[in-house]
């Protein structure tokens, strides 16, 4: 059996599908598949994908944009991996990510799923930041206001994914819903590494934001009595409704870098370095079918299989944890 399938849904992703791509021929694990999935692209995206040479890559095009959720789904069906890693259209994976998850996955049979931190890129794809050093908290409260894990950066057990389809009908709060519904019986571990590269500001979109909190208001009326009470449910949805208004306002005031950079824990020059590093030996990784970056090829193969040691990385202790925490 494959040890891992990476499923990879795009939708319109013809600037940055390339570089996605190549973060996986990058990975220092190389029993892997690769899951192009097509959601019905209008640019070059499907044209691109259709040009990659290499009995490890799957393409699935039906011309139909049906969403993430249903496309994620798709995915663990088609994976022929024991597990399933995620990856988006617009980001990038750490070489070492699927080795170090994967590591976890096989070392404890009883764990699900496993997440790390990411790293933020800009506009110009330079790192800024870095979020999920965190831990995901299992208290009720904690769950409905806090992701669990960074959806992008999971990699997990290809049948618990089939055990617990995403609810098809949520286009923007795909992952916010499955952790709710299934927390009480997900056993996670989340790796506090920069192990993803996720170009943020390029998905810095009002209708999709207020769309997100429209989902959200509607999760909390699902889950959020039983969980935390009426009373808080309706704190919850007034929360979110608000933060919808703020960030129309600064949508309004060309305010978008700081809705991001908000969110991450900024990087030292010195950290800066080493990610901006990482990024261009990802791009400089051949893959069969796409053009090769000029003057690069040889010092990326070289680094293809060089030892861990040339790749740092920001460590912090995993942490495990098992349902709902008093």
């Amino acid at each position: 059996m494959i040890q891992v399938s990476i499923g990879l849904p795009f939708f319109n992703n013809q600037k940055t599908l390339a570089d996605a791509i190549r973060s996986v021929f990058a990975q220092t694990l190389r029993d892997w598949e690769l899951i192009l999935v097509d959601d019905g692209s209008t640019d070059g995206s499907l044209a691109l994908a259709q040009r990659i040479r290499d009995p490890r890559v799957r393409l699935v095009s039906d011309g139909v944009n049906r969403g993430l959720s249903p496309r994620l789904n798709q995915i663990a069906a088609l994976a022929r991996g024991r597990y399933v890693a995620r990856l988006d259209g617009d980001d990038m994976m750490h070489p070492e990510r699927l080795e170090r998850q994967i590591a976890v996955l096989e070392g404890n049979p009883g764990v699900d799923m496993v997440g790390t931190a990411m790293y933020s890129l800009d506009r110009s794809d330079r790192p800024r930041g870095i979020q999920g050093l965190a831990r995901g908290n299992t208290r009720p409260i904690s769950m409905l206001t806090r992701a669990l894990l960074l959806h992008a950066t999971i990699t997990g057990r290809t049948e618990w994914f089939r055990h617990h389809p995403y609810d098809e009908c949520r286009r923007r709060s795909e992952d916010r819903e499955l952790f709710i519904r299934t927390f009480r019986n997900l056993s996670f571990v989340h790796l506090a590494e920069g192990l993803y590269f996720c170009r943020e500001e390029l998905s810095v979109r009002l209708d999709k934001y207020l769309e997100s909190c429209r989902e959200a208001r509607s999760i909390f009326r699902q889950y959020a009595p039983e969980m935390v009470g009426r009373p808080c449910a309706a704190a919850l949805c007034l929360a979110s409704w608000l933060k919808g208004e703020i960030y129309r306002l600064c949508i309004r005031l060309h305010a978008e870098q700081y809705l991001v950079r908000r969110r991450n824990t900024p990087l030292t020059e010195e950290q800066a370095g080493v990610a901006a590093e990482i990024i261009e030996r990802i791009r400089a990784m051949p893959v069969p079918g796409l053009p090769s970056i000029s003057g690069h090829f040889d010092a990326a193969k070289k680094w293809a299989f060089s030892s861990r040691s040339d790749l740092p990385i920001d460590h912090c202790a995993g942490l495990t944890e098992r349902g709902p925490v008093a």
